[in-house]
Order: structure tokens, then sequence, then C-alpha cells
């Protein structure tokens, strides 16, 4: 098992990706993205099994409250040259998404480093996973599948919260800027 810490989109964004994986749920099969348990999100941070998550969960209200809701474009379909085969939607990056990735690696750098290193500041690359678990073939399949069927989502991440995955359950969320 593994956690990581995740931004969730308001619902309007939230019903837009969902569409998409329900797109690619019943164009290839592929659903995972939808039976997993988990919600669309950006992560930023992933931990390993021996994450002190009871004291992070202690901390992360008050984090929550310190940041207001981040204005974000979803903007482009990426992938990574990995054996987890994922097909991702692209947020633009901007100065406050990276300020608020620095400021939380900031503030809960003494429960330890991340136990991806993708997830550090200066090696993050901000996404938004739509499948997962592919095949090179599937990989291009799904690609162009979000090419004929992707248009850039504008709206906001509202929430920010903590899960446990494989499979995924969630452990707490957090309005951002609620009092």
């Amino acid at each position: 098992m593994g956690y990581a810490v995740e931004l969730y989109f308001d619902p309007d964004s939230d019903l837009a990706v969902r569409r998409i994986w329900s797109g690619i749920a019943d164009e290839f099969g592929l659903s995972t993205m939808l039976t997993n348990g988990g919600k669309p999100h950006v992560s930023l941070a992933v931990y390993s099994d021996d994450f002190d998550h009871r004291s992070f969960l202690q901390e992360l209200p008050a984090f929550s409250k310190s940041l207001a809701p981040l204005e974000v474009q979803l903007g482009s379909v990426g992938t990574f040259p990995t054996e987890e085969g994922v097909v991702f939607l692209a947020p633009v990056v901007t100065r406050e998404l990276l300020a608020v990735h620095e400021r939380f690696h900031t503030a809960f750098s003494r429960f330890g480093g991340c136990s991806s290193a993708h997830y550090l500041p200066g090696n993050w690359v901000p996404h938004g996973t739509v499948a997962t678990d592919l095949t090179g073939a599937e990989i291009g399949q799904v690609g162009k599948y979000c090419w004929g069927h992707f248009r850039p989502i504008r709206g906001w991440f509202q929430e920010i919260g903590l899960v446990e995955f494989r499979p995924v359950r969630e452990l707490a969320t957090f309005a951002l800027g609620s009092a």
C-alpha cells in the first residue's frame, strides 16, 4: 500500500474528466479509473506504506485552510515512458500551481521525502491520470481517443485529500480555504 496527497477538482471539472474515463471504458473496456475507487485529481506527493499518515492528517486541515481554491486548466494529453502505461491530462503549469506544490513539500518535509522522486519540487510533472496499466498498443489507442475527444477543461482545485491506494481508499478530504 501507498499513500497519495491529491488536489481535487470542482464538480464540473470532475464530471468532464469522468466523461473521458467513461469514454475510454466504453471504447476499449479499460475501466480501471472508474472502478479503482479514486476520483479525478492531481497528486502533490506519493508516500510509501511506512508513512505516518495519522500524524500527517492532524496537520492537513490547517494547510488546506491556508490555501485558496486554485484555478486550473487541463490543457494537454500526455504519457510517461514508464512501465505503468499511463495516459494523462496535464494542467497548464502556472506559478500558483508550482507555489502550492512547493509550499506543500516545505510544510510537510518532516514526514520524509516522497517515495517517488517524480513528485518532488524540480521533478514534478503535474498530471491527472485518465488511464493506467496500459500496454504500448493501448497507450497509442487511448492517446488517439483523447486526441479526438479531449478539449481543454477550465476549472478549480477546491479540495485536498489523502488516500491510501491500490485499491484507492479516501482517508480524508478538506476544502481549500475553508474556515
